[in-house]
């Protein structure tokens, strides 16, 4: 059985590094946006049993409930935020206790992936790689992470955190892939990508939402590539 674990923080925590040109409501909006986007992807994957959400903002959880998914999600709810790396710990833990024989964690902003990227990670890890992972477009973050079984090997999260993780997978000595695949790449931290998001017009909650804003540096004739 697989699970797909995606942590989340609070909502008035996030996204602060856009909060000089959106508003905290905003900013909800546009954090609401993108988690629903990733969560209609995994709920449509083939090989995803279940969706593990953790956070320590009850409100999410509420939201998430009223949304109706029909895949099987589960929750962890944080007594108080602690970091990423707690909350992940915590999820891979959860999973551990569990008949659970592979993870994926993802985060909670990847507005162009579908089933079928989900999908083809999966289908990899299932038949060959125990552990797989994804870099951010700036090959700092860590989009993706594929590990069977759940607790095969150290997750870190941070700055530079792909790198961190890529070392301790070598270190490891256990097959691995460098997942490479523009859906997984995007994340939404800075102008710049929502600039990229817009010009790709990708039909999901996330584009709708920020055509929405009508912002002058979305109409760019500049192309940014991802």
């Amino acid at each position: 059985m697989h699970y797909t674990i995606i942590p989340i923080k609070s909502l008035s925590n996030s996204k602060k590094r856009l909060e000089s040109f959106l508003s905290p409501i905003q900013r909800r909006q546009l954090v609401l946006a993108l988690l629903k986007d990733v969560l209609t992807a995994v709920a449509n994957s083939k090989f995803s049993n279940g969706t593990l959400i953790v956070t320590p903002d009850s409100e999410i959880v509420e939201i998430i409930r009223g949304w109706n998914f029909s895949n099987n999600i589960e929750y962890l709810l944080e007594h108080e935020a602690k970091g990423t790396n707690h909350a992940v710990q915590q999820a891979i833990d959860w999973c551990s206790s569990k008949p659970i024989s592979s993870i994926l964690i993802i985060p909670a902003d990847l507005p162009l992936i579908t089933s079928k990227d989900i999908d083809e990670l999966l289908k990899l890890g299932n038949q060959h790689y125990p552990l797989i992972i994804a870099p951010s477009q700036r090959k700092d973050g860590t989009n993706a992470f594929y590990q069977r079984p759940p607790n095969l090997v150290q997750v870190w999260y941070g700055n530079n955190s792909f790198q961190k993780n890529l070392q301790l997978i070598m270190q490891s000595q256990v097959p691995y892939k460098i997942f490479e695949n523009p859906a997984f790449a995007l994340d939404i931290d800075l102008k710049e990508d929502l600039q990229k998001l817009f010009q790709l017009k990708e039909k999901s909650a996330s584009f709708k939402f920020i055509t929405s804003l009508k912002f002058n540096f979305l109409y760019s004739e500049k192309k940014i590539r991802i």
